[in-house]
Parts: C-alpha cells; sequence; structure tokens
C-alpha cells in the first residue's frame, strides 16, 4: 500500500484512508465468518446430513439473495450489462471456487478437524504463488522459496498433532481433498482481479454464485433426488447461518474488502481464519487444540506472511 497526499493506492485505484479502513473492517469480519463455514458444517454432519445436501442446502438457500442482488444492481444509473463472454467467465469461475473448491471441501471435513482444514486451506497464498510462476512467468525470491518450506513444516507439525489427538479415519484422504480444494481456489483468486474491477465486486460475485447453484443442484438430483426438506429443524437452522454468516455476508466482504485495500493487505487479513477457527471449534465442536498445533499453526501463519509481504 503506497501514501500519496494524505489518499492511498491499492491495485493501481486511488482510495482515501476512510476507504481503506472500510476495507480493512470488511475483511476482518469477512473472514471470521468464513473461519465459521467448517464449524458449521461439522455441526450438520452431526445430524447424519450427508456432503452433497449440505453444499445442495447452501447454495439453493442462497440462490434468491442473489437474484435480488442483481436485480437491485440493474437499478443503478449508469448499470451496463454484461456481455455473454463475460458472463459465462463470471460463471466459470464460479463453479470453479464455490461448487468445485466447496464440495472437495466438504467431503475433506468429514475425515478432518476444522483447525487442520482452515490451516490446510490457509496455504492457498503459496499456491498462488506457484501458479504466478509458471504461468505468469513471475520470479520466485529466495525469501519466498524459503517462507514455502517454513509453512509445509507448520502444516506437517499440525497433521503429528491431528494424529496425537486419535487416528481418524481417511485422514490423509480428508487433508489431500482440502489440499486439491486449496489449489483450485488460487486458481480461482489468480483468475478474478481484472474481472472483477471491470465488472464490479457485488454483480460478480453474485453471477459466480449463481453459475455455481446449477452444477450443485444437478449434482444433489444425481446423489439423492433433491431429497433436502427431510431434516431436523436444527439442520435448517444451521443452514441459515451458513448461508448468511459464513457465505452470503462473507463473500460481499471479501470481495468488495479486496477492491478497496488489494489482494496483498487482503491475503495478511486472512491470518485471522486459522486463528478464529481453532478458537470457536474449542468452543462450538470441543476440539481442543494441543500446543504442538498452536505451534504448527504459528509457523504456517509466519511461512503465508512472509510470502504475502512485500517491498514498497
Amino acid at each position: 500500500m503506497i501514501q500519496t497526499k494524505g489518499k492511498l493506492t491499492a491495485n493501481s485505484s486511488l482510495l482515501t484512508a476512510n476507504d481503506y479502513w472500510i476495507g480493512i473492517t470488511m475483511l476482518v469480519f469477512g473472514n471470521i465468518g468464513f473461519s465459521l463455514k467448517a464449524i458449521t458444517i461439522k455441526l450438520m454432519y452431526r445430524f447424519q446430513v450427508d456432503s452433497v445436501s449440505v453444499l445442495g442446502l447452501r447454495m439453493l438457500f442462497s440462490l434468491p439473495i442473489f437474484i435480488v442482488a442483481l436485480l437491485w444492481l440493474r437499478r443503478e444509473k449508469n448499470y451496463q450489462a454484461l456481455s455473454n463472454l463475460d458472463i459465462l467467465k463470471t460463471m466459470g469461475l464460479g463453479i470453479l471456487s464455490y461448487y468445485v473448491s466447496s464440495i472437495l471441501d466438504f467431503w475433506g471435513l468429514q475425515f478432518v478437524s476444522a483447525g487442520v482444514e482452515r490451516l490446510i486451506l490457509f496455504t492457498y497464498p503459496t499456491i498462488v504463488l506457484v501458479i504466478s510462476a509458471l504461468f505468469l512467468h513471475k520470479k520466485i525470491k529466495r525469501y519466498q522459496v524459503f517462507a514455502l518450506f517454513i509453512t509445509y513444516a507448520g502444516v506437517v507439525l499440525a497433521f503429528v498433532a491431528e494424529h496425537g489427538l486419535g487416528v481418524q479415519k481417511n485422514f490423509l484422504l480428508g487433508s489431500l481433498l482440502v489440499f486439491i480444494c486449496a489449489m483450485t481456489y488460487a486458481i480461482y483468486v489468480v483468475s478474478t482481479g481484472e474481472m472483477v474491477q471491470r465488472v464490479g465486486s457485488a454483480r460478480f460475485t453474485s453471477v459466480a454464485m449463481i453459475g455455481a447453484t446449477i452444477p450443485s443442484l444437478v449434482h444433489n438430483y444425481f446423489s439423492n433426488r433433491f431429497n433436502l426438506f427431510h431434516f431436523s429443524p436444527e439442520v435448517y437452522k444451521l443452514t441459515v447461518w451458513l448461508v448468511l454468516g459464513s457465505t452470503v455476508i462473507p463473500i460481499f466482504l471479501i470481495v468488495e474488502g479486496i477492491r478497496r485495500v488489494g489482494s496483498t493487505t487482503s491475503a495478511l487479513i486472512g491470518f485471522i481464519g486459522p486463528v478464529s477457527t481453532i478458537f470457536f471449534a474449542d468452543i462450538f465442536l470441543g476440539e481442543q487444540a494441543t500446543g504442538l498445533q498452536i505451534i504448527g499453526t504459528i509457523i504456517v501463519i509466519y511461512g503465508i506472511y512472509t510470502v504475502s509481504r512485500r517491498s514498497y
């Protein structure tokens, strides 16, 4: 972030200091909301809800909100309709992130704790770094190579601590699924910057989520014939929180926050995610973090910080 005559610039856009701190606040609350997603899903699993149904409920209950958001945006004075190509690109990115990444994450959560899931997902900036080096020809610096080593050493340490809590069925499979989720999300992050700036954060998010709803509901139909309305009332209460507190509101907050402060600052604020997940998992799931897990988490956070920092 560069300070220029009382104003701040991020991603080549001139922002006031007030805009900047509003963006910071949005990112803090957005990341905390997202950190509760894994905990909410684990609570839903306790009511014998399968992962495909969880995703179906999440997308189905979210759909009306994003449709209303799009209709509201059409009322803007300078509204310009998206081209068919922009719609297809945005929906494709939505499918990648909110369907492919989500179902991989939901599958993985069946086998790993919420804390470990969030820690693995948190490594996505290192994957962004590698993707940028391989496909965008950005050179990886020496300190970043060191940071990659540190980050994954911390993840391994957290894995050791997780097994110390007791052998979990298919733990490695669950970890692999979550890591692939982190990979697909990293591809999404690399691909969204220009589109969000051009399309607008609210419209981009709405179109992306609507696009992701289609394969989610198709998957649900072939998996369980769309049998989503036979669960206990507690499941639907959790679904409302999953939709509002851990999906809709955090998505808008984070996308708009990134637009205001830039992706680098956003990545740094994301450090609150795994920490808050460990805290809330202890409260709501009884997943008590061991000392080794906490050390592993601190190491991962340091590694991600080192990867994300820039020289200004």
